[in-house]
């Protein structure tokens, strides 16, 4: 399912937060609206240790309760769990997609569901390392309500380059990485496009990341909206993409492949990158 211009507007909220104390709760929060679901749970899996729990919008005691059970012990039989366990790759998956038959009839679905009071549940795998994995659990609470992940699966290779550029080291002692990547990012922003567009090419993209639409540059430039729409064609052109979509995936490719100490435009590491294979 195709991304909405208001959908790549949040999207790139969650870009700015790279690097802030804010972007948990932010592509948590991004991540449910996709889903159109009422609950998120961020968690980090390593190895067959317990998760770290990282964020989540339960506030209830006994939720919170269900959740503490959870990284103790439960864990170990979360049929996503045993997904990663398993060596499974990114992906988006519905808890209907990977439980046993038996699932629902489990002493785990009883006790933790209903503590949870969770109706369905998709969940997001994002792997670092064959021993250390993302994880978001996004649930509905309402009765004769189904978890809706069209959307959340169009925006996953966007959302898995958001959370592994925050998280460059995802380790146990390393999952709150609020460093320096701040300064980094916004050094790799500023460049992006350098050696390929113009000044105000690459200020009028940079814009259109950050999820400004052409009339709203406009009034920044004191221009015409066309004459930005004129502008972004011939950036697009020259990038060879299409749409914002592409554009900041792009941006996240390239950002990927940047060192932390670079000064250098973005796009030139990864195409170095592609010419290394």
């Amino acid at each position: 399912m195709k991304l909405s211009e208001n959908d790549l507007e949040e999207l790139g909220t969650c870009i700015e937060m790279i690097g802030q104390p804010e972007l948990p709760s932010t592509i948590c929060d991004f991540c449910m609206k996709l889903c159109e679901a009422e609950s998120v749970y961020l968690s980090a899996f390593f190895g067959s240790d317990k998760p770290a729990a990282l964020y989540t919008n339960h506030d209830r005691a006994e939720v919170q309760t269900a959740l503490e059970i959870y990284n103790d012990l439960a864990y170990v039989v979360d049929p996503f769990f045993d997904y990663f366990q398993k060596g499974g790759q990114d992906a988006v998956l519905r808890l209907s997609d990977i439980a046993p038959d038996n699932f629902k009839k489990s002493e785990y679905f009883n006790q933790f569901y209903q503590a949870m009071g969770l109706r369905d549940e998709c969940g997001l795998l994002v792997r670092f390392s064959d021993k250390a994995a993302l994880f978001l659990s996004i649930g509905v609470h309402q009765k004769g309500d189904r978890i809706r992940p069209a959307k959340l699966k169009s925006a996953m290779p966007l959302i898995a380059s958001v959370l592994k550029r925050h998280w460059t080291v995802l380790t146990p002692e390393r999952t709150d990485n609020t460093t320096r990547l701040a300064a980094v990012l916004e050094s790799a922003f500023d460049a992006f496009g350098a050696s390929i567009l113009s000044p105000r090419e690459g200020d009028i993209l940079r814009l259109i990341l950050k999820g400004h639409s052409s009339k709203s540059i406009a009034r920044i430039f004191g221009n015409s909206p066309e004459t930005i729409k004129v502008h972004r064609r011939r950036a697009y052109s020259k990038l060879n993409i299409t749409s914002q979509g592409e554009l900041l995936s792009l941006f996240l490719d390239a950002l990927r492949y940047t060192p932390l100490n670079s000064q250098e435009d973005p796009l030139l590491h990864l195409q170095d990158a592609k010419s290394k294979g």
